[in-house]
């Protein structure tokens, strides 16, 4: 995991300072958890028909709230994974290169894989990704994050995209109403973290005010600058420094008094430049790629042709929001959700290929819960429609033409249904089903040799092919604290531009087949109170997943395409995790193992994490 995995080490002589000054009162409780003292298995998951709590999900899932945030004070989003079974991540110690998020086994490797679509990275709704062979896929701050909530496993697809094979990753951005309490008309919250070791420093602003009773409006600013980490020889790791602002724009309109039809419009941005080394997981050296001599601080070992080199980055960062919610409480069959999102990501890396390159996504998402009740059942079936239009560009500063990056536009439209059925309070059964249809078109250097006026030949053609996701999840109550849970899912996955389209001497298309994937999962959980100690709280959930996939996409060998299908490949593994709270104390733990092969080579899958286990123990003040 690069420079992310030695950060506690690295670190361990310095003093990390959080100063909250000139603050409102406490944030205001988050509607997400639970009445008296929440675990992490406790908080509400709210993409179910009806909000519950993990241990009764059928599926994997974990919520970070706000609290959870502030324990970690993290410098990048990949640090939040860390307490997580299941999902690894990688990147620099900086937002600079990005990170990368690996869930059960799905995702990219230090190098040499795109992955999109495999997992679904999305902040308020909105689709961020950017290629991972050399960049990670998100590089917003996570000053500005008020809660994350993980899906791991295909089920998630039904709602997130066929494809989805890995889990979604859906970040919050904060909003006024978590620092605005009854009666106040605004709040100011000033932050500052410093580190003695990188000598820098992390501030935030935030202002929350409310216009009249109907409207409320956010304003975040955050800056960093923190030096290289120092290690504990005393060598500077040169492309670890990261300079960098970041803000948010949040405005929220309630329609009605009861205050159930809200409107939301947001925009975010965050922008960076600095020296990173040439890829994640990279170790950094004391070499630019556009100069022959070392910097003047460098590692003993490092020589003027180590690889990877430093390489000076530009990145851009920005996503805009507008969503439409009416619960509708009075009526059973409206409850409303639309979503417009737009999302792009853009990276300059003049002194390494020469070249700016970005992703832009348009998205469109909406769906309605009909929910009918009975004496001893309930159910809720939500439907809904997607789409999506997304450009990938490559833009050469020199005019020239490169195959490591093609150009390209996908156009995507998907309808999904799942319902949910709950019988007694003790059986829920959750059945669901998506279509997605998809079109891949080369443009711009994909299709031009350098300098744009050849036209390759031959020329790569238009892709269009269906995907289909369905899901069968049980869940059963065998008493009141402990149950079992099992679910299958089929999902197919589209390939992606990347994929198709990244061209060598010999091959202009890779023609590609669509990945089938059969997945199981089983296990069961607990949750209990009053353990220990009065008012205390302990839960754990147990789960095991299989997953066999055909013509599972893998980089080509010598000779080969850059990405081929292979026959056979199965991914499998066990999750645990589990939550005490108490009084005065509290813990967390989670662990996983995971395993992975290419069934047709009978060699290891490289984007299978090693076998994890995260610990958490702290105290609280009276």
């Amino acid at each position: 995991m690069g420079l992310v995995g030695h950060r506690s080490l690295i670190l361990a002589s310095g003093v990390a300072l959080c100063a909250t000054c000139m603050t409102a009162p406490a944030m205001a409780q988050d509607e997400g958890t639970v009445a008296g003292q929440p675990t992490l298995l406790q908080r509400l998951i709210l993409g179910f028909g009806r909000p519950k709590v993990a241990t009764d999900t059928p599926t994997a899932v974990t919520v970070l709230e706000q609290d959870d945030i502030d324990e970690q004070i993290p410098e990048t989003a990949a640090e939040l994974a860390e307490q997580i079974p299941g999902v690894n991540a990688a990147g620099s110690d900086s937002n600079l290169l990005g990170q990368n998020f690996n869930i059960r086994g799905f995702g990219p490797q230090e190098i040499g894989s795109n992955q999109e679509g495999r997992n679904a990275i999305l902040v308020d709704g909105a689709t961020k990704f950017y290629e991972s062979y050399r960049m990670g896929g998100l590089f917003t701050d996570s000053e500005l994050f008020k809660r994350v909530e993980v899906l791991r496993g295909p089920a998630a697809g039904t709602l997130y995209g066929s494809g989805v094979l890995g889990g979604v990753v859906n970040f919050t951005l904060k909003d006024a109403s978590d620092f605005l309490e009854d009666g106040d008309t605004a709040a100011l919250r000033l932050k500052m973290i410093g580190d003695s070791n990188q000598k820098g420093y992390k501030a935030s602003a935030i202002l929350a005010a409310r216009m009249g009773e109907n409207a409320e409006i956010l304003a975040a600013g955050n800056y960093t600058d923190f030096q290289n980490i120092v290690a504990g020889n005393g060598e500077e790791l040169l492309g670890t420094q990261s300079q960098l602002p970041s803000g948010l724009l949040k405005g929220t309109f309630y329609l009605d008094e009861a205050k159930e039809r809200v409107f939301r419009v947001s925009y975010n941005r965050t922008d960076g430049e600095g020296l990173t080394s040439a890829s994640t997981g990279g170790t950094p050296v004391c070499v630019n790629s556009s100069h022959s001599a070392p910097f003047p601080d460098c590692y003993p070992w490092a020589t003027a042709d180590n690889s990877p080199q430093l390489i000076d980055r530009n990145y851009l960062d920005e996503t805009a929001v507008i969503s439409y919610q009416d619960e509708a409480s009075d009526n059973p069959w409206l409850d409303l959700n639309v979503n417009l999102s737009y999302s792009k990501q853009q990276n300059g890396q003049e002194d390494f290929l020469n070249a700016d390159m970005s992703y832009a996504y348009y998205e469109f998402k909406a769906d309605n819960t009909f929910e009918w009740t009975g004496d001893n059942y309930e159910n809720y079936l939500t439907v809904g429609l997607a789409g999506k239009y997304h450009q990938r560009r490559r833009d050469d500063l020199d005019g020239t033409s490169s195959n490591s990056h093609p150009e390209g536009n996908e156009t995507a439209f998907g309808l999904f249904a799942q319902n949910e059925y709950i019988w007694n309070e003790r059986l829920t059964a959750i059945a669901g089903m998506r279509i997605d249809w998809h079109q891949l078109e080369p443009t711009g250097s994909t299709l031009y040799n350098s300098g744009g006026t050849a036209l390759r030949s031959p020329a790569p053609e238009n892709v269009t092919d269906v995907a289909i996701a369905p899901k069968l999840a049980l869940h059963y109550k065998l008493t009141e604290t402990l149950s079992v849970f099992g679910s299958y899912a089929y999902t197919e996955r589209l390939p992606g531009i990347d994929e198709e389209y990244d061209w060598s001497a010999s091959y202009v298309q890779n023609d590609l087949k669509k990945e089938r994937a059969n997945s199981f999962e089983a296990g069961f959980g607990q949750d209990v109170g009053d353990l220990f100690t009065a008012g205390d709280q302990f839960a754990y959930k147990l789960t095991g997943f299989y997953n066999h996939i055909d013509d599972y996409i893998v980089r080509g060998g010598t000779g080969m395409a850059d990405w081929v299908n292979t026959d056979e490949a199965e991914i499998y593994g066990v999750e645990f995790e589990a939550a005490y709270d108490a009084e005065h104390v509290f813990a967390n733990l989670a662990a996983s193992i995971i395993r992975g092969n290419n069934i047709t080579t009978g060699e290891a899958l490289d984007s299978i994490a090693p076998n994890e286990i995260a610990l958490t123990l702290g105290g609280k003040l009276p």
